[in-house]
């Protein structure tokens, strides 16, 4: 008989780990490889199960409120249930939708309104945020509760996979009803931002009226300026601007866009 190294351990069989967390109902994480379309176009995401094993899941168990959102999940950690297992095929069916609804009733068991937590940004869209509250739960957030900015895409603050402070604005079991807002997990800017007179500051082009601009220098603060006698600015355009007046308690920001050769900048 060979002599097996100190600390040495056999690994489990993948399979028999399967099979345990089938008789259980234990919830297991495996992330999306692919996204594919069978059995007439339905989409089915493909999943990674370890050594090899392919786990699927049809847009019936995909858990999403919107099974379009399926593409952008390519590439996510999911929560999944085994309910089924062809191990000559090498295939294992999994359900996130059954995972979810045990997540669920955990959160509603333990989350609290005014509770600010932990979140992770899962998908990014032009609209809103897709974020994991905890065990792969998904909320959507919309943009006025993701961000003060009014200036700038979401695409250009957020990443995926981005940790964020979220506050939980609604705990509804009857309903089956979980809302966050980012915004309201951070303190008013207005409380931390100090200008001098004379200051140099970059922002963003928010708005543009007849007679003035509105540039937001941080998501939340934003300053006017007067029109510029020469060239022409769009919303989003990015600006350098010198502070005219500034004053915290009222929240007013006076500014003046700095020129620079060739236009504005």
């Amino acid at each position: 008989m060979n002599l097996k190294p100190l600390g040495y351990a056999p690994l489990a069989d993948r399979w028999e780990q399967l099979h345990i967390a089938f008789k259980r109902e234990q919830i297991l994480e495996a992330r999306i490889s692919r996204i594919t379309w069978r059995h007439n176009d339905i989409a089915t995401w493909i999943l990674d199960m370890g050594d090899g094993i392919q786990g699927m899941v049809p847009a019936s168990e995909s858990g999403l409120v919107d099974v379009a959102m399926m593409p952008r999940m390519v590439g996510q950690d999911i929560p999944v249930k085994v309910k089924g297992m062809d191990r000559q095929a090498g295939l294992v069916a999994c359900s996130c939708r059954e995972a979810l609804a045990d997540v669920q009733e955990k959160l509603f068991e333990t989350l609290q309104k005014g509770q600010v937590i932990d979140a992770v940004v899962r998908v990014i869209l032009p609209r809103a945020l897709c974020i994991d509250i905890g065990g792969g739960y998904i909320v959507e957030v919309s943009r006025r509760k993701a961000t003060r900015s009014q200036a700038r895409r979401l695409m250009d603050i957020f990443r995926e996979g981005q940790l964020v402070k979220a506050k939980v604005s609604e705990v509804n079991k009857q309903s089956c009803k979980i809302n966050v807002s980012l915004v309201e997990a951070e303190p008013d800017p207005w409380e931390s931002v100090n200008y001098l007179r004379g200051d140099k500051v970059y922002g963003w082009v928010a708005k543009i009226t007849d007679r003035q601009i509105f540039i937001e220098v941080m998501p939340g603060v934003t300053g006017i300026a007067p029109l510029p006698l020469r060239g022409q600015l769009k919303r989003g355009d990015a600006v350098t601007c010198q502070v005219k007046k500034f004053d915290a308690s009222s929240k007013k920001l006076r500014l003046g866009i700095m020129p620079i050769s060739g236009g504005f900048r």
